[in-house]
């Protein structure tokens, strides 16, 4: 997970980058399953819903999206990869598990190797192939690289003046959820990159009694939180969001170009 500010930018901004993140940045996800034997108490859709949800590594560089792969969509190994699966229980039974994936390409696998699928009983066995192909999080959340969530840069002052009226404890620094206000020595102040953690709930300003706090949010500035899924890394996420971005910018430029537009 990475967190990071982002500064200079309108709220418009910064939320088409979170949304671009979330919709356009592909990832390999499992989107076809042929069953050949299931004895698991589950139904063939479950365990299919299940395989699609669980993170695949991807290579970016290697695979295309299907519609611009020269196959046309169909299936090839530019755009496709398969995985199977056979497992028989022994007397014990047996949870089948990501693990037991194994991928023609060693560059795509589940991200973790403990994702149980389902539980099979003694003596019997699931057998299926698995075609994983690259997504975008709009056509389905399985294709999504991660989380992303932002909100505004904190900005909290503190008048140490006003602090000598409160000799013995800060009322603010112990209400605080965070624990983000230091009080010593008759002063209050607030911890390096406070930032961080604070989530501008006012907590300090509503239990401070001399009023010496005052809390707020820088103007045009925010606070991303970023966690991958694993399938990529959060440098590839960040590089790959803003070249579509640019991309989507570059494409209403040239729309704007064609267009003759008249004053309101």
């Amino acid at each position: 997970m990475i967190k990071f500010e982002l500064d200079g930018v309108s709220l418009e901004f910064a939320n088409a980058f979170r949304r671009v993140v979330l919709s356009e940045v592909p990832v390999m996800a499992i989107d076809e399953v042929i069953f050949l034997e299931n004895d698991s108490p589950l139904f063939d859709e479950m365990i299919a819903h299940r395989l699609g949800l669980i993170p695949l590594t991807t290579d970016l560089k290697t695979y295309n999206l299907p519609h611009e792969c020269t196959c046309g969509g169909v299936g090839c190994t530019l755009c496709q990869v398969e995985l199977t699966c056979s497992v028989k229980a022994d007397l014990d039974g047996h949870i089948v598990r990501s693990g037991d994936l194994q991928s023609t390409d060693p560059a795509v696998k589940p991200v973790n190797d403990d994702i149980i699928i389902a539980k099979l009983q003694k003596n019997s066995s699931m057998v299926f192939e698995a075609f994983a192909r690259l997504g975008e999080g709009r056509d389905h959340a399985k294709w999504q690289p991660g989380q992303i969530g932002f909100g505004y840069t904190p900005d909290v002052k503190i008048d140490s003046t006003k602090c000598a009226k409160c000799p013995d404890q800060c009322i603010a620094a112990r209400r605080c959820p965070e624990e983000l206000i230091e009080f010593s020595g008759n002063k209050a102040k607030l911890i390096k990159d406070y930032w961080h953690t604070c989530s501008l709930c006012e907590e300090c300003l509503r239990n401070c009694p001399q009023e010496a706090i005052a809390v707020g949010s820088k103007p045009n500035s925010y606070i991303f939180t970023i966690e991958s899924s694993g399938a990529i890394t959060i440098k590839e996420i960040i590089t790959r969001a803003m070249v579509v971005f640019q991309e989507k910018i570059d494409e209403f430029l040239g729309h704007l170009e064609n267009k003759e537009l008249f004053p309101l």
